[in-house]
């Protein structure tokens, strides 16, 4: 029987498409000014190098940006780097919105398991707890909240921060649902840790790229959740 329900964070409970967009033009606009670097360009080129680092993992935002001064010609600024980050989160954080169906689905889920998140760290220790408490996100709903990267010693898609998760709650993986919305992050880890896995993929649906990402569960949206899943009554 399902007793917990741990969930990611940007792009599951909160729609932080338009906040990185966002971000990522402040940024360019800065540069612009600064070094008279091509706006649309600089912004396209920081957007190419965000996903390049999700997808390895690299949540460092100074070595995010050494790679775009690199890929831009220019001598890089430990001291501008820092202004780069401050400015770039600040965006992201007053951009992002909780998704529609955020509330209800925790409402409702609070009712019957316990609840959790797993969320990778923003590579500036703090940050990540920082913007989880300015985000609208009901935190006192949650019996357990992780950062990997902060928490534990890796992000994931290690199993080490689901384990971990888990631990905190004193429940087996067999018990427990995660829910994410990137497949090549949310899922290997969390299947490695014995759970079940469910993405929500919210009008962005594609195929897995390897078998360790393919999910349990796809969903279109964290409403679809409530009438997907057979939940307990109450809470256990």
């Amino acid at each position: 029987m399902i007793k917990a329900v741990l969930l990611d964070f940007d792009g599951t409970l909160v729609d932080d498409s338009e906040a990185k967009k966002r971000a990522q033009f402040a940024v360019a606009k800065f540069l612009t000014e600064r070094y008279g670097v091509r706006l649309h360009k600089t912004a396209d080129l920081i957007a190419q190098i965000d996903e390049e680092m999700d997808e390895r993992q690299i949540y460092s935002r100074d070595e995010r940006w050494r790679e775009l001064f690199k890929r831009l010609g220019l001598l890089y600024d430990e001291e501008i780097g820092a202004s780069l980050t401050d400015m770039y989160f600040s965006e992201y954080a007053r951009a992002s919105r909780l998704f529609k169906d955020t509330l209800v689905l925790l409402h409702f889920l609070k009712r019957r398991v316990k609840l959790g998140i797993v969320t990778d760290t923003d590579g500036v220790p703090g940050l990540k707890r920082e913007r989880l408490r300015r985000s609208g996100v009901p935190l006192e709903l949650f019996d357990v909240v992780v950062v990997a990267g902060e928490d534990t010693g890796s992000t994931k898609p290690s199993a080490t921060p689901f384990s971990f998760a888990l631990a905190k709650l004193g429940l087996g993986p067999w018990q427990a649902v995660y829910v994410g919305d990137k497949a090549y992050a949310d899922v290997p880890g969390a299947r490695e840790a014995g759970m079940y896995t469910v993405i929500v993929y919210r009008g962005k649906r594609s195929e897995p790229r390897s078998p360790d990402q393919r999910p349990d569960l796809m969903v279109g949206t964290l409403a679809q959740l409530q009438f997907a899943i057979k939940w307990p009554e109450g809470r256990l």
